[in-house]
């Protein structure tokens, strides 16, 4: 790498600034439990309910937590404690306790590890209230979102895609200029355009930034917005951004029951932002991730296919000039 990842300096900056702030992983950096210590650095074993129920306990007693579940797909496990414990204190306490508790989790993206492994769950988590859901969309989206999750007062689950993290991280397109903490609730402008506006959540920001680039190629200068959370949701922002009375193609890994950008389409469509006939949804296909590359890609949204939808989209697209 030609730089440090942005994730490992928020974590090492955390780690510095609070003293009380402590990690649960069923794996520990070796340099990180000599700098910081093992009763800090946690290695706990693959237990996924009981992890989360103590990193609970520690945060109700005026600790932060730092839990990785590795996979998004493991949360399930502790979906108990996530929905009916962590997420419910500070409303059931009338605001007396707070759960200043982060959870990471790896989503799917070139891996191929199959249906046990690979889940893009914000969707299903942001119905759960008092929970904050952060998907970046770029390495430096990763370090800014950690780093206002590590400062927030609130549960909060961090959804990162294996992308961000090969060793060609540094070669994806990055549309925040650094790393600094990015406020939740509040969509970005992934690159400016005003021809059509592209609005991608985790993945799909990387895939609607290629796709742009290619666009680009035939004189069309897609806007490109990135959610970076799934919840809070920035209805309003998005519809602030979009451009008027030009196409626009929400983009979403997940199926589109129960989307977050079908409730954005809406609402959209509902306050006027975008006509009806200027809306398409891209989404992925309601099956198990299959472990085979060519099965896989086949579901869901990639640049080919948001490059075919913008030029083939019935709504103007001509240049402005």
């Amino acid at each position: 790498m030609s730089r440090r990842h942005p994730i490992g300096e928020a974590v090492r900056e955390a780690f510095t600034e609070q003293p009380t702030l402590s990690h649960f992983s069923t794996f520990q950096q070796e340099d990180l439990v000599a700098q910081y210590g093992p009763e800090r650095m946690v290695r706990m074993p693959i237990a996924e309910n009981a992890m989360l129920g103590m990193a609970l306990g520690m945060a109700l007693v005026g600790r932060r937590v730092l839990f990785t579940v590795h996979r998004a797909a493991f949360l399930f496990s502790a979906f108990d404690q996530l929905v009916n414990q962590v997420t419910t204190w500070r409303y059931m306490s009338d605001g007396q306790f707070s759960v200043p508790l982060v959870i990471r989790g790896v989503t799917q993206g070139g891996e191929h590890l199959g249906a046990q492994h690979e889940h893009v769950p914000y969707g299903l988590l942001s119905q759960i209230p008092g929970l904050v859901v952060a998907v970046p969309g770029s390495p430096n989206a990763v370090g800014g979102l950690l780093r206002t999750a590590l400062r927030h007062p609130d549960p909060v689950v961090l959804l990162e895609s294996p992308r961000l993290f090969t060793p060609t991280w540094t070669d994806l397109p990055e549309p925040e200029p650094s790393a600094a903490p990015l406020p939740f609730g509040v969509a970005g402008l992934a690159r400016p355009g005003d021809d059509l506006t592209l609005v991608g959540i985790g993945n799909t920001v990387i895939e609607s930034l290629l796709a742009a680039r290619r666009l680009a190629e035939h004189g069309v200068q897609a806007r490109v917005v990135d959610l970076r959370t799934a919840a809070p949701l920035d209805r309003d922002g998005v519809a602030a951004m979009v451009v008027p009375d030009r196409p626009v193609i929400l983009v979403d890994e997940q199926p589109r029951a129960g989307s977050v950008l079908t409730d954005l389409a809406y609402h959209l469509v509902r306050t006027g932002a975008a006509r009806p006939e200027h809306v398409e949804l891209l989404t992925g296909v309601p099956v198990p991730a299959p472990v085979s590359p060519a099965l896989l890609d086949g579901l869901l949204p990639d640049a080919d296919r948001i490059v075919r939808a913008a030029l083939d989209t019935p709504a103007p697209l001509t240049p402005r000039r």
